[in-house]
């Protein structure tokens, strides 16, 4: 990396190393954010982003997510049912599927979210996230 530290010159953020700077956010929202994540109160939906229509609205698509069975979730008796006591280390595997549907987000005050209303998270690397215990 050419430089230890590269920040934005409008919301002044660092980003650490680096080989340029960003004049805007919007550089570098769409240069590190691939992903749109749906939050759902405690479970997590990958989707990908397609197409950037402005700084405020995202086109994204949802992603494909197969649980990994070699990971044995571990349930014991208590909750509504059971517990699961090892949900944080459950894997996914997640793939682009290109006839899934796409929709729109758009940023408000509140942050991304869809007509709808549901919640998502720009990230660098799709997650999903089943919540055992709810």
């Amino acid at each position: 990396m050419k430089y230890e530290n590269v920040s934005c010159s409008q919301c002044w953020n660092d980003f650490g190393p680096g080989d340029h700077g960003y004049s805007s956010c919007q550089s570098h929202l769409e240069a590190l954010n691939k992903f749109a994540n749906h939050i759902g109160y405690s479970d997590v939906e990958p989707f990908e982003i397609v197409r950037w229509v402005s700084p405020k609205t995202i086109e994204i698509r949802e992603m494909d997510a197969e649980r990994d069975e070699s990971v044995k979730m571990e349930f014991h008796v208590g909750g509504f049912s059971a517990h699961c006591s090892n949900q944080r280390d459950q894997k996914w595997f997640i793939k682009s599927n290109p006839s899934n549907p796409v929709i729109r987000i758009r940023l408000g005050k509140k942050g991304w979210k869809d007509r709808h209303g549901r919640r998502f998270k720009l990230d660098d690397k799709p997650t999903k996230f089943y919540d055992y215990n709810f």
